[in-house]
């Protein structure tokens, strides 16, 4: 039998173990927040409903162009970082999966031209979504869908005072504006409340 190792050396070495063991588990504590607060996935955290609340007193409008509204909501980890959000069907770049194949875009859902909108009601219903930005095998720009961990986030809704001006014919009306586009930030948990309001100021 080998001879016992003196106290000291005893000591020592369990205290390596002991401190292995922290360590180790440490690092998957710092791994597992780091994943969560940076790392997006494929399952919906939760949905939650934005909403601006609009002075009933005031006007508001938009310019529509070519198909592609206004952003009215954008969603972001801080303020002035957001997220890019999912094209419409109608809009470019496409989808990376399957080849990169277009979506289809149905017959009446896009409006091309251009042309006023009176806004009365700003909302939307987010489910955690926005999209990595990669390029297709010809080297087109295209998306990856993906969602956000569970966490706080922060939103900017905005609207622009404005009233519609007939221009040509009944049919065709434009925004014009009185005054710069207005917005409000409001964090919000997710997942949380259902349904988070803001009002501009």
């Amino acid at each position: 039998m080998l001879p016992r190792a003196p106290w000291h050396v005893r000591c020592c070495r369990c205290a390596a173990v002991r401190c292995g063991r922290i360590l180790a588990a440490l690092a998957l504590v710092l791994a597992a927040a780091c994943s969560s607060d940076h790392v997006g996935g494929n399952n919906a955290p939760g949905t939650v409903t934005l909403r601006l609340l609009l002075p009933s007193a005031r006007s508001f409008c938009d310019t529509i162009t070519a198909c592609s509204g206004p952003v009215h909501i954008s969603i972001g980890k801080e303020s002035g970082t957001w997220l890019p959000r999912t094209p419409g069907p109608c809009a470019f770049p496409v989808p990376c999966a399957n080849a990169c194949t277009p979506l289809t875009c149905t017959a009446g859902l896009c409006q091309p031209g251009v042309f006023g909108l009176a806004v009365t009601n700003v909302e939307t219903t987010w489910d955690g979504s926005y999209v990595e930005w990669s390029t297709c095998a010809s080297g087109a720009t295209c998306y990856n869908p993906r969602f956000v961990p569970p966490g706080r986030y922060v939103a900017r809704l905005c609207a622009t005072p404005g009233s519609l001006v007939v221009t040509d014919g009944a049919d065709n009306q434009t925004c014009m504006p009185t005054a710069p586009e207005e917005c409000v930030e409001t964090t919000f948990d997710l997942p949380g409340p259902p349904l988070v309001e803001a009002a501009l100021p």
